[in-house]
């Protein structure tokens, strides 16, 4: 992975944000930003670096409170939207398509809410809307009381228990596992709770510009994924696809089957961008 990408950071106020960069300065004025899920990190998507690198530049990072993005206080959507824009500004091309794994895909919505105007999609895998008209209030509870639940429970079977339920492939389990072992419990409580608590200050969801996919595992029993996703695709008209063979981290379980199919939303976004821009310039002579 490290030969693909370098890794630089971002000093903020609030704490250092790690990320990766392409090496490879392609001549594509489109990036992949990749916005791993809750105490992920930016590893979750190293099944895709091989495959989109000779295609697109692509970013990842360590969301703050994981991965190498530790320690970081104030952790809001919108400080933490505040630096990804910085990180963007200095090194991507101008057009973005945003990939959101579960929690990331919460940052994914936060930022194309405040940042519209360079991004040209987004791709869900195993994540949720952002506003709360999805979903009901006994569902809220348990977001809201998801880090108190949490801290009962032991972490060391937590580690064991986590990736048996995210993933059903031996290496995406491995890769779960590597990076809650590298996560304190104080670390995985602080990330949940920040995460969630900011979750449920959002009330109205994301207007979305553009046409959306949505993804998950065909294995996923995380939450109400499932529900979540199908709700979510009749209410916006999004495309749906269920990742075959996958659980939660679907884009790590069935990296192929998902890799193509992103490239494929990736390409007719960038072919219909291309037809509507032809189409304007003959009509403007």
């Amino acid at each position: 992975m490290t030969n693909m990408l370098e890794e630089k950071s971002l000093k903020t106020p609030n704490g250092e944000i790690y990320y990766w960069f392409s090496k490879n300065r392609i001549n594509s004025d489109l990036c992949i930003v990749f916005c791993h899920g809750l105490t992920a990190d930016h590893s979750l998507f190293e099944k895709q670096i091989d495959f989109f690198t000779s295609r697109y530049k692509i970013l990842l990072w360590d969301i703050p409170l994981h991965g190498k993005s530790i320690p970081y206080k104030n952790f809001t959507y919108d400080n933490v939207v505040d630096g990804l824009n910085q990180i963007i500004e200095k090194e991507c091309a101008s057009k973005l398509i945003f990939v959101g794994q579960s929690g990331g895909g919460f940052i994914s919505q936060a930022f194309i809410n405040k940042y519209p105007d360079n991004v040209h999609g987004f791709v869900g895998v195993g994540t949720t809307p952002l506003g709360l008209k999805y979903y009901k209030k006994s569902e809220l509870f348990w977001v809201k009381h998801f880090a108190t639940i949490a801290k009962l429970y032991p972490y060391s079977l937590y580690r064991k228990v986590c990736p048996k339920k995210v993933a059903v492939t031996p290496e995406a389990r491995d890769n779960m596992y590597k990076t809650l072992v590298s996560l304190s419990k104080k670390d995985m409580l602080n990330a949940t709770n920040a995460v969630y608590q900011e979750f449920l200050k959002v009330k109205e969801s994301v207007q979305f510009p553009f046409p959306i996919l949505l993804t998950y595992g065909e294995f996923d029993k995380v939450g109400l994924v499932a529900k979540y996703n199908q709700n979510w695709a009749k209410a916006t008209n999004a495309r749906l696809k269920v990742i075959k063979n996958a659980s939660h981290n679907a884009n790590y379980d069935n990296s192929m089957e998902f890799n193509h199919i992103l490239n494929d939303y990736i390409r007719e976004r960038v072919n219909n961008e291309t037809h509507m821009y032809e189409m304007h310039k003959h009509l403007c002579i």
